[in-house]
C-alpha cells in the first residue's frame, strides 16, 4: 500500500485526479474491510480494480483483485474468490494481447497464478461438488497454461455465481446501449430511447468519463427530435442526479437518485439492475467521503 502522499504526487494530472483518488480510495477501504473481516470489502477491491483500469494501470488492477481473491478463499467464499479470478484473467490477458508493458513484471502473473493454486487447494478440502470439480479443471487450465492465462473451451457463466466483469462490462454497456438508444429514437419508441441513452452515459461515467457521458446524453437529446420528452422523463433526470453525486461528491444529489430510482418506468429487468449497479457504486464512494 503506498502513502498518502505517494497518492498525491500519483494523482496529480488534473484529468486523471478523481478517477486515480477513487482507484487508490477503494483500495485502502477494501483493505481496512478485509482487515476486519467483512465481506463488503469485494465491492470496494472490485471498485479500486476498474477505476485502476480505467486509469490504463493493469498490474495494479491485477494485484488489487488477488487481494481480493486470497480473502475470499479465506473465508471460503470459493465461488466468489472464481468470479475475481477470471475477472483478473481477463485483465491480464487483454493486457497481454496490447504488449502492456505494466505486465513485463513477472510478478504479477506469479502472485495471480499463486492465488489460483490456492484456491483449488482450498477447494479440494471442502469436498467440492460437481460444479466445484468443474470449476477446478478450469482453474488448473489457466493458471498452469503457458505465456497466458488460457482459459478451457467451455461455457463459463454459472447461474449461483456472483459476476464480476469491471471495466470489460461497462466498455461493451457503452457501446450496446447507445448503438440500442439510436435504434429506437429511429424507431420512434421515446421512452426506451431514452432509458438506453441513459444507460450508455453511465457506462461512460464507471468507465472514469464522466464529460464524455454527460456531453453524450446532453447531445443525443438535443439531436433526437424528442428533447421535451427526454427533459422531463424520471431517467433522464435521475441520471444527472447520479452524475451530480459522483462528480460533485454530492450526498443529497445521489440520496435522492436512490429514491427516485423506484420511480423509473424500465421495461427491462437488465436495465434496471444495470441503473442500479452504477446508482450503488456511486452511493459507496459519495457516502464513504471519498
Amino acid at each position: 500500500m503506498i502513502s498518502s502522499s505517494e497518492v498525491a504526487v500519483k494523482c496529480s494530472d488534473i484529468d486523471q485526479s478523481v478517477i486515480c483518488i477513487d482507484a487508490y480510495s477503494s483500495l485502502l477501504k477494501g483493505k481496512e474491510l478485509i482487515a476486519q473481516q467483512s465481506t463488503e470489502a469485494l465491492l470496494w477491491i472490485v471498485e479500486a480494480a476498474t477505476q485502476f483500469e480505467n486509469l490504463g494501470e493493469t498490474d495494479n488492477a491485477i494485484m488489487a483483485v488477488v487481494s481480493g481473491i486470497n480473502f475470499a478463499v479465506d473465508v471460503n467464499l470459493i465461488s466468489r474468490a472464481y468470479e475475481l479470478f477470471k475477472y483478473a484473467r481477463s485483465v491480464y490477458e487483454n493486457g497481454l494481447e496490447r504488449g502492456d508493458p505494466a505486465l513485463d513484471n513477472p510478478a504479477v502473473k506469479e502472485e495471480l497464478v499463486k492465488a489460483g493454486r490456492r484456491m483449488i487447494r482450498t477447494a479440494r478440502k471442502l469436498k467440492a461438488d460437481d460444479a466445484m470439480r468443474s470449476m477446478q479443471a478450469e482453474l488448473k487450465a489457466a493458471v498452469l497454461s503457458g505465456g497466458g492465462l488460457k482459459r478451457v473451451e467451455r461455457e463459463e457463466k454459472t447461474k449461483d455465481i456472483l459476476v464480476v466483469d469491471g471495466r470489460q462490462l461497462y466498455a461493451k454497456k457503452s457501446k450496446e446501449y447507445k448503438e440500442g438508444a439510436e435504434k429506437y429514437i429511429a424507431s420512434g419508441i421515446v421512452k426506451n430511447a431514452i432509458v438506453f441513452a441513459c444507460m450508455g452515459a453511465l457506462a461512460d461515467l464507471m468507465l472514469g468519463r464522466p464529460k464524455e457521458g454527460i456531453e453524450y446524453l446532453t447531445q443525443i437529446a438535443e439531436k433526437s427530435g424528442f428533447k421535451e420528452k427526454f427533459h422531463e422523463d424520471p431517467c433522464f433526470n435521475w441520471t444527472k442526479l447520479v452524475f451530480r453525486g459522483l462528480v460533485s461528491r454530492d450526498k443529497e444529489a445521489i440520496e435522492k437518485a436512490r429514491k427516485d430510482y423506484f420511480k423509473i418506468p424500465f421495461a427491462f429487468k437488465d436495465d434496471k439492475e444495470f441503473a442500479r449497479r452504477v446508482m450503488d457504486s456511486v452511493y459507496r464512494r459519495v457516502m464513504s467521503g471519498m
